[in-house]
């Protein structure tokens, strides 16, 4: 473990900020780290950028996070895990809630390569399509239809011509995962996707046993990030 600055803080509503670390991390889209805060239970988070997380405030460990100061010093393992594999072609993000932080990442990073990218963006709310300004080419979906269509991310990945992209990347809760695996493989595209799942952590390194799939898969270290292809006949 090493010690890391609080550099900034955006705080985007009452339950969600985004922490910004002194210095980036050595990193790449899609993976994590396990952070620490002292007197509170180490937590896994997904890096959104390579010196950011993203946070919602769910837990007496997040809760006390989004609450902190910059300059206030955080430990971190890390990063960890299996990050998304990149396309210099045509790219389709799917993003739902605060789940999307790792995309924000993905994003950027893919559109540094020259990728053509675009992104689908589902929350319940408004208020919950953080950084939405980040993505360049982006349709968005919210339940009460505050913001874009009434609806869900996966009616709008229900209208895209999902042959047209290279890769397709997914993040967000498990039931939209669910979903969506379910319409990319009824449209055969599930060898161009790629999922990023979330699970409780203690280790972060695949010795603990928590975070393990039906399969044996650990989250941890065969994940967070899986292709479609891997997650067939496995309940997530």
């Amino acid at each position: 473990m090493f010690s890391m600055r609080i550099d900034k803080i955006i705080r985007h509503s009452d339950d969600v900020s985004t922490l910004f670390f002194s210095s980036r991390l050595r990193s790449y889209p899609g993976q994590f780290i396990m952070l620490n805060l002292p007197r509170y239970e180490e937590i896994p988070l997904s890096l959104s950028s390579p010196n950011s997380v993203t946070v919602r405030a769910v837990g007496e460990t997040t809760y006390a996070l989004i609450r902190l100061s910059a300059g206030e010093i955080v430990g971190i393992r890390g990063p960890f895990g299996k990050p998304f594999t990149p396309t210099d072609g045509k790219a389709l993000l799917v993003a739902g809630g605060i789940g999307a932080a790792p995309l924000y990442y993905l994003h950027d990073y893919l559109k540094r390569r020259g990728a053509e990218v675009k992104v689908l963006f589902g929350a319940r709310k408004a208020e919950e399509l953080v950084w939405k300004d980040r993505f360049s080419v982006l349709m968005v979906a919210t339940d009460d239809g505050s913001e874009g269509l009434r609806g869900t991310v996966i009616d709008l990945l229900k209208e895209e011509e999902l042959q047209q992209y290279d890769r397709i990347y997914v993040c967000g809760p498990e039931e939209m995962l669910r979903k969506a695996f379910t319409h990319l493989k009824e449209k055969e595209v599930l060898g161009k996707a790629e999922f990023s799942l979330e699970r409780y952590m203690k280790c972060g390194i695949g010795v603990c046993g928590t975070c393990i799939l039906e399969d044996g898969s650990r989250v941890c270290a065969e994940g967070p990030v899986f292709s479609g292809k891997d997650l067939e006949g496995v309940e997530f």
